[in-house]
C-alpha cells in the first residue's frame, strides 16, 4: 500500500510554496530521511524526505506547481512494494525494447507483431 507524501505545514507567515525540484523519480530507490523534493517559498526552502526505505510510486505535483499545506505531492511505497513497482517499470521498458527488435527483424511476438 502506498503512503501519501504531503506538503508539510508552512510557517504562519507563509501561505504557499512552489515545487522546486524532485530529487527522486518514480521507481528510484530512496532511503529513510533522504530528500525527495524541495518546496520553495518566498522565505525558505523546505526539504520533504522519504518516510521509510522505498521509492516513489507516483508524482502528483510536478516541478513549478504551486502547493499549500497538506497538498498531496506524491505516493510512496515501502521496501518490497517499491521493488515490485521498480521491476514493473523495468518490465515495460524491456517489453518495449523486445517489441522494437522483433519489428525490426520482422518476427512474431506473442500478442504483438507478426509478418506472416
Amino acid at each position: 500500500m502506498a503512503t501519501d507524501i504531503v506538503t508539510p505545514t508552512f510557517p504562519e507567515s507563509i501561505q504557499e510554496g512552489t515545487v522546486a525540484k524532485w530529487h527522486k523519480r518514480p521507481g528510484e530507490p530512496a532511503s529513510r530521511d533522504e530528500v525527495l523534493v524541495d518546496i520553495e517559498t518566498d522565505k525558505v526552502v523546505i526539504e520533504v524526505v522519504a518516510p521509510m526505505d522505498g521509492s516513489l510510486v507516483e508524482i502528483i505535483k510536478e516541478e513549478q506547481e504551486i502547493v499549500h499545506t497538506g497538498d498531496l505531492l506524491a505516493r510512496f511505497a515501502e521496501g518490497a512494494a517499491a521493488e515490485r513497482a521498480e521491476e514493473a517499470a523495468l518490465g515495460v521498458v524491456a517489453l518495449s525494447v523486445t517489441d522494437r527488435i522483433c519489428r525490426a527483424n520482422r518476427q512474431y511476438l506473442p500478442g504483438g507483431f507478426s509478418n506472416s
